[in-house]
């Protein structure tokens, strides 16, 4: 089983330009986007960096188990369905 797929979800960091003259900012997300649709906000990259490893770290812990037993259900399934499917054939 492979886990929390967050685990290998990568940081895309963008540093933001306000076009108001206020100087710099940067913006941290999971990719793909549409997956994990959290906007990261800081003053600098490895602020917003923390920020989302923090969050995958709070995420793997809350979550990864009752992933893992999907993945687990899901492979049981597949292979019942598959000796199935071959004893009617």
């Amino acid at each position: 089983m492979t886990g929390h797929p967050i685990r290998t979800a990568k940081v895309h960091v963008f540093q933001r330009v306000d076009s108001d003259g206020k100087g710099y900012a940067f913006i941290a997300k999971f990719y793909p986007y549409k997956t994990y649709p959290v906007i990261f906000n800081g003053a600098t990259h490895d602020e917003v960096v923390a920020k989302a490893e923090a969050m995958r770290t709070e995420a793997i812990e809350k979550h990864e188990a009752s992933v893992i037993s999907r993945q687990e259900a899901k492979a049981k399934a597949d292979a019942a369905r598959a000796a199935k499917k071959k004893e009617k054939a």
